[in-house]
Parts: structure tokens; sequence; C-alpha cells
């Protein structure tokens, strides 16, 4: 939840979270940067891109997997890391292109696949294409052509060639011509492809297993506070404490648009 009062910057809570494998921790984090900020400008991981910022175009996609406090098992979907603020991923798994595979690494099955259909095209929309397929099937190992079309609607291409994008992913369906590709088993799913023999290659490094959130969460910086409350008494307890002022407060939970509006800023 971020809060708008005059801080003095000395909240400080180390958030930890999973990329690629690898495990991170942020001191503080800046509660109005996003993830996609943070991977291209922290990390280097270049291959998410950002164009809309607004999540209608789709190039920012990247994996996620987080504890379901629901069941106690995981979830694991895709999401639009230009809306994603980075003081939400507390515990969470990030898979992004890179992680998927490379030129040097070794290239995943859908990144080889989009290349022969000829989908790359100009490119600039190739990884979050990629890693939206990846998470279909990592939650659907056998959808349907339409299920595959219909995963794609929050995609752009701006070459307008969705042609041999669709025919690349739709490749994987099980109700695809067998002699156009096929569903990929699961258990290739997590493999990369040599650029240069095609074979299965070693290395590139799976994701890490992400553990529980059961801590609360609270930093400061640039006027701007984020609070994590992990029990209803907890967050109760913080409208109490601003709503009797004058502060600006906004519940986030998922962020799937971002703007001030009355009824959800005071």
């Amino acid at each position: 939840m971020p809060v708008h009062p005059e801080t003095n910057g000395t909240n400080q809570e180390e958030l930890r979270f999973w990329v690629n494998g690898k495990y991170h921790v942020v001191p503080n984090p800046d509660p109005s940067m996003t993830l996609s900020e943070w991977l291209r400008s922290q990390r280097g991981l270049t291959g998410t891109k950002v164009m809309c910022g607004e999540g209608g175009c789709g190039c920012c996609v990247v994996m996620v997997t987080h504890p379901d406090p629901a069941n106690g098992g995981t979830l694991s979907y895709t999401v639009n890391s230009c809306l994603c603020p980075l003081c939400s991923v507390e515990g969470w798994t990030i898979t992004t292109v890179e992680g998927l595979g490379g030129q040097k690494a070794g290239f995943h099955p859908i990144q080889r696949r989009l290349a022969d259909f000829n989908g790359s095209q100009c490119g600039y929309c190739s990884p979050g294409m990629v890693v939206n397929m990846y998470g279909l099937l990592s939650k659907k190992p056998q959808p349907s052509q339409q299920e595959v079309e219909n995963h794609f609607d929050g995609h752009i291409c701006r070459c307008t060639g969705y042609r041999p994008i669709l025919d690349a992913m739709k490749s994987f369906s099980a109700d695809a011509d067998p002699e156009k590709g096929g569903c990929i088993d699961i258990e290739d799913l997590t493999k990369h492809l040599c650029p240069t023999t095609g074979e299965v290659c070693n290395g590139a490094a799976v994701n890490g297993v992400n553990g529980t959130c059961s801590l609360s969460l609270r930093c400061g910086q640039h006027g701007v506070s984020w609070y994590r409350p992990t029990t209803l008494e907890q967050l109760y307890s913080l409208l109490e404490q601003h709503e009797t002022g004058q502060e600006r407060y906004k519940l986030v939970c998922g962020n799937t648009a971002a703007g001030d509006r009355d009824d959800m800023t005071k």
C-alpha cells in the first residue's frame, strides 16, 4: 500500500526475490520503481522491453511464481512488469526471456520455433511473446489453438505481422498439424537448444525455489512509503492511521492500471 506522507526515509526493509535462478536482496527499495525498470537498469536484463508503460502491448511480460496463501502451494503466471511495483515481488521467483535461453546459453524450444516460423521480424515484441507462451505452457502443457490465440490478446506486434507469430505459437497446441510442430513435452519446457547443433544444451540456470512471505514490508523513499501487511489486523491498523489525516493512499492488488481516482486515493 503506497502512502504519500512526509517521510524521513528511515523506514528500511530488505526485499528478497529470485530472478532467473539468482537470489537478490534489495535494501530499502524505491516504492515508485517498477519491476521492469529494476530489471533493465539494475540487472541489465534488457530483453524485457518497455514501450506503452500501461500494460497494453505485452513487450514487458515476465513469468512469476509466488506462494499461494489460499492453499499453501504456488501460483505461476505472466505479468506486465511495467505495471508491477518492485516492492510487490517479495518472495517471488521471476523469469525473464534471458532466463529461458539465448545465443550463449542455448535457445529455448519456444525461441527456436519462433525463429523457424520467421516470426521474430524486428524482434522488439519477441521476448514478451516467448515468455507469454512459456507461461501458458507452464500452466497448460496441451492448449488448443484457440486458447493460444486468446492468450496473446494483450500483445502487440509493431510490424503488424501476427500470422507467423501465431503460426509458431499455435504449433505447440494439441490440435496443431503434427507436421508443423506439435506439443512440447513438459519435461522439455526448461531445456535449451544449442544454436549450433539444435540439440539440448547444458547450462542456463533454472529458477530457484521461492520461500514464503511471512514478514511485513515497510520502506520509504522520495516522500512515498510502501507497506505490505500480512494480516487483516495490520491492514486495518494502517487504514486507521492514515484515513484520518490528509495523506493520500492507494491499495494495490495486481495494479492492472495506474491513476489518481477519487475512490482509490485519499
